[in-house]
């Protein structure tokens, strides 16, 4: 039982989603469901007796209550100082990527910038400029000669 209270310890240094903690306890109720029942056999020249299951049952009871707390507190205090630190030391080296990511990005940007040069754009480039000199071209159909 104290092996399942450290997988929970685990799991609340390392939290992930549902699906993987589902994975978890069915890999680990199954290995120990196995590994009960080989002790049991071996145990009872393979002759499996109902109060040593109760026994199992009763024991597993127990050290949720007393024992299980305790020491689920504990690790989990333990194995979050490393934890803690490693996060803390992660973050450090991904703020120096991050901000080499900014930097490079500004400077490609200013680069692009100095390398266009900006030309003012006439009334004839425009497109308004184009609709006035159609409108000015036009033959006013109103003259007679």
């Amino acid at each position: 039982m104290l092996c399942y209270v450290f997988l929970r310890v685990l799991r609340r240094v390392f939290p992930h989603r549902g699906a993987a903690v589902a994975a978890e306890d069915l890999i680990y109720w199954c290995a120990a469901g196995f590994v009960s029942f080989a002790v049991v056999y071996r145990s009872n020249q393979g002759i499996l007796r109902s109060f040593l299951l109760a026994g199992i049952l009763l024991g597993a009871w127990i050290c949720r209550i007393t024992v299980g707390p305790l020491f689920e507190k504990a690790g989990t205090a333990i194995l979050g100082i490393p934890v803690f630190f490693a996060k803390k030391f992660i973050n450090r080296l991904l703020f120096v990527v991050k901000r080499g990511k900014i930097s490079v990005y500004q400077l490609v940007k200013r680069k692009k910038r100095e390398k266009k040069p900006t030309v003012p754009r006439s009334r004839e480039s425009s497109r308004k400029g184009r609709k006035l000199e159609k409108i000015k071209r036009k033959p006013n159909k109103n003259k007679k000669t």
